[in-house]
């Protein structure tokens, strides 16, 4: 029984410097990390931030150590925040390293920022709560709106490495009078580097729409008959078919509740069908301009490459993203009003 007390894997936080919030910027042979982490001070704590420069992201890992008085732990990490110049060099080379530590943390979000990346950091110090927690609140709640989709350092390793779906990640940007981070689209990614084009929010809901993950919620609003409406998308069931050797249509089914629209009596089912009408046309407009976005910068972050791999094989070869760039992509929208949101 003597030999079989203690664990010999013990990780004691006190012998370590627990980083929630980290980034790096720059590429190969010119790279700096930031590292964020909470230190205790006598009454109070606060967060201490360091930066270090290298060749790689493990030499930067390894000149960073020499700053700390404790070696630095990364198995608490909320959010990864990298620069636009790295990730348009490709991100696969520079988060391998995150993948061979098994102590490193892979449910950390990834973010792609505006500027530099220990601005951002730094910002940190401001706040009350541990340093990662505001961005892993700020894509947490992005992420149920449905302006983000979910990738964690985990999931996109794993899309990084399919040759039939794309990246797209949140894209951060700072107020400079208040010094705080705000999310301002998602970044799109093309055969894993980043291609310099950001879908805005009312347009990013739009890929949540199209990716279709149940329990999220995807507002709409515009103007009916000179009047806001407002709606809540409740639920999404979507069918593709590939219809010719260049050409696939992607039917979506949406059933959607009525947030905002007044003046009308809705209780009179008659005017129910033309909102439902307007509403189909609407939503098939925005959807056919972020598909020609996405065709733009041969960003397939739907993954029909992987749909097409199954439907039609012979469709996918080694030139997907060409491909998908000149693919005839036809949407159908049909959308059913479950509730009125008003009682009469």
């Amino acid at each position: 029984m003597v030999l079989l007390t203690g664990c010999w894997d013990e990780r004691l936080y006190k012998e370590h410097s627990v980083v929630s919030l980290a980034g790096m910027e720059g590429t190969l042979g010119d790279m700096k990390g930031i590292y964020a982490y909470s230190e205790a001070l006598q009454d109070s704590t606060e967060i201490t931030v360091i930066e270090a420069e290298g060749k790689s992201p493990r030499e930067v890992r390894l000149n960073a150590e020499m700053k700390v008085e404790q070696s630095i732990d990364l198995s608490m990490l909320s959010a990864f925040i990298l620069g636009e110049d790295l990730a348009t060099d490709g991100l696969e080379k520079y988060l391998d390293v995150f993948y061979r530590d098994p102590y490193n943390s892979l449910t950390a979000f990834v973010v792609i920022a505006k500027g530099s990346v220990k601005d951002y950091i730094d910002a940190s110090k401001s706040w009350s709560a541990e340093a990662g927690e505001y961005y892993s609140r700020l894509i947490r709640s992005a992420e149920i709106l449905s302006y983000v989709p979910e990738y964690t350092l985990q999931t996109t390793g794993a899309t990084l490495n399919s040759k039939g779906t794309d990246l797209v990640l949140p894209y951060i940007t700072l107020d400079e009078k208040q010094q705080r981070p705000q999310l301002a689209g998602v970044a799109l990614f093309s055969k894993g580097k980043y291609t310099g084009r950001v879908l805005k929010p009312d347009q990013s809901k739009v890929i949540g729409l199209l990716l279709q993950k149940k329990g999220r919620k995807i507002q709409f609003s515009f103007f009916y008959n000179n009047k806001p409406l407002s709606i809540t998308v409740m639920d999404v069931k979507k069918k593709w078919k590939v219809t010719s050797s260049n050409s696939i249509k992607l039917d979506y089914d949406l059933q959607m509740d009525i947030q905002e629209l007044s003046g009308d009596n809705l209780t009179d089912t008659k005017e129910i069908p033309e909102i439902e009408k307007f509403l189909e046309q609407k939503i098939t407009e925005e959807i056919e301009k972020v598909i020609t976005v996405l065709q733009e910068e041969k960003s397939d972050v739907l993954g029909v490459g992987n749909f097409v791999r199954v439907a039609k094989p012979e469709m996918f070869d080694e030139n997907w993203h060409e491909t998908f760039a000149e693919l005839d992509i036809a949407v159908n929208v049909k959308g059913k009003i479950l509730k009125v949101g008003i009682i009469k």
